[in-house]
């Protein structure tokens, strides 16, 4: 498909901050740019696609109406993330006056890593404490504030805080093999003295260590891709987190880490994955890699669940309906048994246990 591989293309050229130097597969009919953008939204990387896009020489563009449009909605996206930032330092006074100093996972610490941080569609604000009391208070210090939290599957609480969508957690990586949440404790307290941290605008943020950003971004992917699917902005996000923290990522401490939840398989495969379509470098890749068919198979499913499985079901169908989600589970185990076997296996029960539970 036309718009696809030339989404591809824009795709790359935003995600490293590199004109588009390959032309084979332009231009493209106004029919196409629109397959194009719908693409782009189903996926949440309008913004990383935008930067691509505005390398093209004017005789390759979209028609006008569409780069207007386009343009009014990365406009949107940068505000809304300036206004996500406030958000994280806000929140983080806010903790930090109760004796609170929770780590800021995915979205807006994610985004650091990228050239642009602005133009990635944020999503919610996730919190990671490190301990059952902290948390407990945390809930407690937002309901005082009149803030109606409820929870959610995955042990973890939801909350629209001040016009934002919040998350709290009990867990930084989504491991659902019962038998590894010991080891995952170690995990936390180990990395605990190597965090890292960003200032914005004067205030810290604290983030994972680099280890455990990579652990926790590249979990999060197979979690999701054993339940409702996910789209190309976490895959992006993964891409930027190997390129960024290369240097600090421990190779043979990774691999260990990885032997140890049983994924190292999966992770091979992904990282292939990015390499092949996303055009991460090789020499960024942070541990060995041979290049698995399978990556074929997973980037099938990026393609046809999209944004979490909401753009469409594995039919080309958009369906939310429980049924079709339960289905769609048991499939995935099978389907990532042989790369996960721990994980794919106990993810089903687990998720289903937590649904009840909380």
């Amino acid at each position: 498909m036309k718009a696809r591989r030339v989404f591809l293309t824009l795709l790359r050229s935003g995600l490293w901050n590199s004109p588009v130097a390959d032309f084979e597969d332009f231009p493209l009919s106004s029919k196409q740019w629109h397959d194009l953008f719908h693409i782009a939204l189903s996926h949440t990387v309008e913004g990383l696609v935008y930067q691509g896009l505005i390398t093209l020489p004017d005789h390759l563009l979209p028609p006008r109406s569409l780069a207007l449009s386009w343009t009014v909605r990365v406009e949107q996206i940068e505000q809304r993330n300036d206004w996500m930032d406030e958000q994280v330092s806000t929140q983080t006074h806010f903790f930090a006056n109760h004796g609170l100093h929770p780590f800021l996972l995915k979205g807006q610490g994610v985004a650091r890593y990228y050239d642009k941080p602005r133009v990635r569609l944020p999503g919610d604000i996730d919190w990671f404490f490190n301990n059952k009391q902290d948390y407990n208070l945390a809930r407690k210090l937002l309901s005082d504030q009149g803030v109606s939290i409820k929870s959610v599957p995955g042990f973890s609480t939801y909350a629209i805080w001040n016009n934002t969508e919040v998350e709290l957690h009990r867990r930084m990586i989504d491991i659902h093999n019962p038998f590894k949440l010991k080891y995952t404790k170690s995990l936390y307290k180990s990395e605990a003295s190597i965090s890292q941290s960003v200032r914005h605008h004067g205030v810290c943020w604290n983030l994972p260590s680099a280890l455990l950003m990579h652990v926790s971004v590249t979990v999060h992917i197979l979690k999701h891709l054993l339940a409702y699917g996910i789209g190309l902005r976490q895959l992006c996000d993964a891409a930027r987190v190997c390129y960024s923290l290369k240097e600090e990522l421990d190779s043979s401490k990774l691999s260990f880490v990885y032997r140890q939840f049983g994924m190292l398989k999966f992770v091979n495969v992904l990282h292939g994955l990015l390499v092949e379509y996303l055009g991460l470098p090789e020499d960024r890749v942070p541990i060995p890699y041979s290049k698995h068919s399978f990556a074929e198979t997973m980037m099938q499913d990026v393609w046809e669940a999209g944004n979490f499985g909401f753009s469409a079901d594995a039919t080309g169908t958009s369906d939310g309906s429980r049924k079709v989600v339960d289905l769609r589970i048991w499939k995935n185990m099978v389907k990532y048994l042989p790369f996960a076997r721990m994980e794919a296996s106990s993810f089903p029960f687990v998720h289903f246990y937590s649904r009840f539970s909380n």
